[in-house]
């Protein structure tokens, strides 16, 4: 027995081998899509990153007119009020 070479055996049916080879096919393809849309995600998250940060910085320079507005509406106020 020790002596003997492997051997594929007879009794395994060709449609055996034909299906598993079929099921590794549909297998790398499967993970090879999902390998794709986890890069195009990544691609994704970081365009979003960008435009969060833009949006932050608008939200920042409205904040700041703000603040100016209100301070021109006060010195209209108390100079009116002084009149």
């Amino acid at each position: 027995m020790a002596n003997e070479n492997w051997h594929l055996s007879k009794t395994i049916p060709i449609a055996f081998l034909v299906g598993i080879a079929a099921q590794t096919v549909v297998l790398v393809w499967y993970i090879a899509g999902v390998v794709n849309m986890v890069e195009n995600n990544a691609r994704d998250i970081e365009r979003h990153d960008i435009e969060v940060k833009e949006l932050t910085d608008r939200v920042n320079d409205h904040a700041v007119m703000l603040g100016r507005i209100d301070e021109n509406l006060k010195h209209i106020r108390e100079y009116i009020e002084n009149k």
